[in-house]
């Protein structure tokens, strides 16, 4: 028998997977960057709601981003090492919260994403 699915969430799967094929090494970076943004946005939401599962959700989002940023790091650039201790804290930041959740750690993690984002990206920061 077939596994029913959500309509709405395969035709969001496939939209993603198209995207990510057409992307280049700095697309993907940029997706990276807006999905764990966009994660911890969701969890800081949640938590202002009162939605826990929510908030857990996300921060595992959250989580993936950050290790994915991390695994594409490229060791021999000199760039990298910096980048891989930055990341990390973030990742910590991020998995602590699902343990004991800080809202101003979460959103210092956020900006802090966003800021390196920016940097990297040559992108102007928006500030919200």
């Amino acid at each position: 028998m077939l596994k029913r699915t959500d309509p709405a969430a395969a035709y969001k799967r496939v939209d993603f997977e198209a995207l990510v094929a057409g992307s280049d090494t700095n697309g993907l970076v940029r997706m990276c960057f807006a999905d764990a943004g966009a994660a911890l946005d969701r969890a800081l939401w949640a938590d202002a709601n009162g939605r826990d599962d929510v908030r857990g959700r996300a921060l595992e989002r959250a989580q993936l981003g950050l290790i994915t940023l991390l695994s594409g790091l490229d060791m021999e650039q000199p760039v990298s090492k910096s980048l891989d201790v930055f990341y990390r804290s973030l990742l910590a930041r991020v998995t602590n919260a699902q343990k004991h959740f800080n809202r101003t750690a979460v959103e210092m993690t956020r900006d802090d994403l966003a800021d390196i984002a920016a940097s990297l990206l040559g992108e102007p920061r928006k500030v919200a």
